[in-house]
């Protein structure tokens, strides 16, 4: 299949000098072409030339993009979209004055879900998460991450994560799955802590391995959650498994998750609401990657990731959803950009490569998906305007036209 997209308005490659990820100035370069054309054949991109006169002959499908933007497809690197079961209650009483650390206190919260989908049958999971999936695939997103984590024992964490290995089959959007076992501590085990912990890494740990049902291991660091201890056991463990590593930290509490990432080597450190000037400095100096959440702090009404002093200080960022049915509640991947722009004190062109080269970077698929060039995977998004600005600049709107992956539409929009 040889596909050509015509003479876009604007395309956007997001190619980095280092060809893995951004950072500091260049973070704020899109690598901007005007009415330039992108062939495709068979799953790869082959060229982005400025020749104006093509034999059409010579394609099987020409995409006439005059009038649009031609992007790599957005990569959402942090979300629960596994999760049976709502809590809009829960919604109601943050509304009334309660916050998220007291409605967790008193049982709600993560466990709440956890219950809810510790009922599901796996065919009943799987067919929520193919819903929630279109809806991300509606506003082109052609890769994300999902976790685990809404189990918590050992049989539902399986699940979780042979539902993820069903959805990769039953849908186009690339998914890359990660053990969240250590979400927080479930009721059966609120008074032997150690016991759960022990699951973890003695039962579930090895048997994803030896399953291949995950690539990342991830924990929560927090009060509410695991300690500095328990979570340098876990992920200890979760390497000598050969797992890659990722840490929620600082979301509410800066307990000294930066300093166990950076020791450990983790891919990724996810939320930092709550990071320290002393520690945003100790991350610029290394290839770890920030994922900010802004999401997350619009709903919960939590301070926002201080990324503009992150990016100056030469910190890589990526931008995820976090989508789950307790602190974000929404797939909405651009409103996302437009929230870090507005609260996170970012650029606009500083989020487009967030959620594109950076994220691919943060799943270890730098290598071929996360921005447009010469050999990689043609994941594409075509925008149904002139001005790759809109798509920051309108919050809520939906700018997708049609969406590539692997070189085959999987996606188009009616408008």
């Amino acid at each position: 299949m040889r596909i050509l997209l015509y003479r876009s308005a604007q395309t956007l490659t997001c190619k980095p000098v280092n060809q893995i990820f951004k950072r500091s100035t260049e973070l704020n370069n899109v690598g901007l072409l005007e009415d330039y054309s992108l062939i495709i054949e068979d799953d790869k991109i082959t060229d982005i030339t400025s020749i104006k006169d093509f034999d059409f002959s010579n394609f099987d499908l020409v995409i006439d993009c005059r009038k649009n933007v031609v992007m790599p497809g957005l990569i959402d690197s942090h979300t629960h979209l596994i999760f049976s079961g709502s809590r809009s209650d829960e919604f109601e009483m943050r509304v009334a004055g309660k916050s998220y650390e007291e409605i967790a206190e008193k049982g709600g919260g993560i466990l709440r879900t956890v219950e809810a989908t510790r009922k599901e049958t796996k065919e009943q999971l799987t067919q929520f998460s193919l819903d929630r999936l279109k809806e991300s695939l509606s506003y082109g997103i052609t890769t994300i991450e999902i976790k685990s984590g809404y189990g918590l024992d050992f049989e539902t964490e399986l699940k979780m994560l042979e539902c993820v290995k069903d959805l990769q089959a039953l849908q186009p959007i690339e998914i890359i799955p990660t053990f969240l076992g250590a979400h927080t501590i479930p009721r059966e085990f609120q008074n032997n802590r150690s016991a759960y912990v022990d699951l973890i890494t003695n039962k579930l740990i090895p048997e994803i391995s030896n399953r291949h049902l995950a690539k990342f291991c991830d924990v929560f660091l927090e009060k509410t959650a695991f300690n500095i201890k328990e979570t340098r056991t876990i992920l200890e463990q979760a390497k000598k498994h050969n797992f890659d590593l990722k840490l929620h930290c600082d979301q509410f509490n800066s307990l000294g998750g930066v300093d166990l990432g950076i020791e450990l080597g983790v891919k990724s450190l996810d939320h930092l609401e709550m990071i320290t000037n002393e520690d945003i400095q100790k991350l610029s100096k290394t290839d770890i990657v920030a994922t900010i959440l802004p999401g997350v702090s619009y709903f919960l009404k939590i301070p926002f990731t201080p990324a503009r002093k992150m990016i100056d200080e030469g910190c890589i960022v990526s931008i995820a959803t976090d989508f789950n049915p307790g602190s974000c509640t929404s797939q909405n991947l651009p409103l996302m950009m437009n929230i870090a722009t507005l609260y996170n004190g970012m650029k606009l062109n500083e989020v487009i490569n967030s959620v594109t080269i950076n994220a691919a970077y943060s799943l270890g698929l730098d290598h071929k998906v996360g921005s447009l060039e010469f050999g990689k995977q043609a994941d594409i998004l075509i925008l149904n305007t002139s001005d790759y600005k809109n798509l920051v600049y309108y919050f809520g709107r939906n700018f997708t036209k049609t969406v590539i992956k692997k070189g085959k539409i999987i996606y188009e929009r009616n408008h």
